[in-house]
């Protein structure tokens, strides 16, 4: 099993069941100019860490810096390091290490996927950047050992498309089983022809390859087969992935497309969809479409966008959606995306959780061999929520929509970020923490009447509806109610430790609504019907 290495310069047992394999890798940063002396180092035996002339979502490129030093197995370590710390164009050099978290809970299953030690978003052992810091991850190998995915969880994607052909998703793509390929006519009757593994909302038709890599790294991040001895291990090794193009080629798309894409989705199989993407453009059409969704029971991860501000980018802004900041290696909210100090993760009131998404390594669509390609954003780190969430839905198929979304929130890990923007409790940077799949997967809800323990009473209701809910201590919380379109049409403040709202549905006309109650703590939500006289 290839497995990223270690040097050993003692023999420690580590558990009795394995030892520390041999590694004769070394990772070398170069000071910024280097490139202007370069003749001075030994280059021919560096290997780029990181992709060099790769561009990281049309911003920029990563700098060609890091690089990877393999010594031959008989080398002089004393002397060879020696060598490279007294060169003044290295800045550091240090071993390679296996990605163990630093304060791991229980068993880990470690993949053989080659490339796994560069995903310090699974498995983070500090080594990633010299700012990094240990098990500022999800605790991945965690995870793995109560799940690694069902086939019975389907995650559409919207986004620019896919590689359809590549090793990593082999066997991975939803079919539709009742669509004949290539006959040219719409077998099951649901208004796509030839619709096999998905559609191409921007040019209506059932070609999904992606050209320029968005949606076949976000792909990656959620479903990239593990342990099959390839590249990279997505969060979910056998969910199916169905594939709905809506972004074109310069990386932008219409609503209606997104829209349609949801709509497509929910009504073709799909429990969760992922949306890396956005706009600042709020339009009912895609609120209509968040919430037929919603009231089908499928959940809409959406990215917070990549401009460092607190602008509402949509459909991450719908109450309805679970919305995604992106973390840095050391837990740190991204102010930096790939190292540009111009962009960096949306924050603000709407704000569900963050994922570690800057720096991320991921699948090319150019190539089946290539896994140099690194993006950087809440496009990164919403498709490891929905991975994750995957997870959990795989392995408890029984949950509601709602336990499923309060289990993300309430199981994140608070506290981890800046101190000075990661408060005790939901905040509007860092959300309710930092997500981590083993406790997504372990860590039970109380499940009342209303996942995790909110009543919503009477329930038909003619005008008395009451929410109550015991916070435990006292403590600010908010109850809005939406309505069916998506817009919220009552709201309520308080604070205390008892939660008894009354008469919410006072001057609402009849129908169906959703009452979410939020505190520093949890996000709860339940669906009521208000009758009239």
């Amino acid at each position: 099993m290839k497995r990223l290495a270690l040097i050993i310069l003692s023999l420690l047992a580590v558990d009795m069941l394995q030892a520390q394999p041999a590694n004769t890798r070394w990772l070398v940063r170069l000071k910024p100019g280097w490139e202007r002396a370069g003749a001075r180092l030994p280059m021919s035996a560096l290997q780029p860490l990181y992709p060099m002339g790769v561009s990281v979502q049309g911003r920029g490129v990563a700098p060609a810096e890091h690089f990877v030093l393999t010594l031959p197995a008989d080398a002089d370590v004393s002397s060879v390091l020696a060598d490279w710390k007294a060169n003044d164009l290295v800045a550091y050099i240090e071993r390679d290490a296996v990605g163990y978290a630093g304060n791991s809970v229980g068993a880990a299953a470690f993949p053989n996927d080659p490339y796994f030690d560069r995903q310090w978003s699974l498995n983070n052992d500090g080594s990633f950047r010299a700012w990094a810091k240990a098990d500022a991850d999800v605790d991945m190998p965690e995870a793995w050992e109560v799940s690694q995915g069902s086939e019975g969880v389907t995650v559409a994607i919207l986004d620019s498309g896919i590689h359809p052909g590549h090793a990593e998703l082999a066997g991975r793509l939803w079919v539709n089983a009742g669509e004949v390929a290539d006959n040219g006519v719409d077998d099951d009757g649901n208004g796509y022809i030839d619709d096999i593994n998905g559609w191409n909302m921007v040019n209506e038709s059932p070609n999904i390859r992606d050209e320029i890599g968005h949606g076949t790294h976000v792909a990656g991040i959620i479903g990239a087969t593990g342990d099959n001895g390839l590249g990279y291990a997505g969060a979910d090794w056998h969910c199916k992935l169905m594939v709905l193009k809506v972004l074109d080629n310069n990386h932008s798309g219409l609503y209606s497309w997104w829209a349609k894409a949801i709509h497509y989705a929910v009504d073709n199989g799909a429990e969760i969809i992922n949306m890396s993407l956005g706009g600042t453009t709020e339009l009912q059409t895609l609120a209509d479409a968040v919430q037929y969704a919603y009231d089908r029971d499928v959940l809409i991860v959406a990215s917070m966008q990549n401009f460092n501000t607190d602008e509402i980018y949509y459909p991450a802004g719908h109450t309805l959606t679970l919305a995604v900041g992106s973390s840095d290696p050391d837990d740190k909210r991204s102010t930096a995306l790939a190292g540009l100090q111009e962009y960096g993760s949306n924050y603000g009131d709407h704000i569900d959780v963050v994922a570690p998404g800057n720096y991320i390594y991921g699948l090319s669509h150019l190539s089946d061999t290539d896994y140099n390609m690194q993006m950087s954003g809440t496009s990164q780190a919403a498709p490891l929520v929905t991975g994750i969430a995957a997870l959990v839905w795989g392995h408890e198929p029984n949950l509601s929509l709602d336990a499923l979304v309060q289990r993300l929130t309430a199981s994140a890990e608070d506290g981890v970020g800046d101190p000075r923007e990661d408060t005790p409790g939901w905040d509007r940077y860092y959300g309710y923490g930092r997500v981590n799949a083993y406790r997504a997967l372990t860590q039970t809800v109380n499940e009342g009447p209303v996942a995790g323990g909110l009543t919503l009473y009477p329930n038909p209701s003619a005008g008395t509806l009451t929410a109550f809910y015991d916070q435990g201590t006292a403590m600010p919380y908010t109850v809005t109610v939406v309505n069916t379109a998506g817009q919220v049409v009552w709201r309520v403040q308080g604070e205390g430790r008892m939660i008894r709202e009354e008469g919410l549905d006072a001057h609402l006309p009849g129908g169906i609504y959703i009452v979410e109650v939020k505190n520093t703590r949890v996000r709860l939500r339940g669906r009521v019907v208000v009758v009239l006289d």
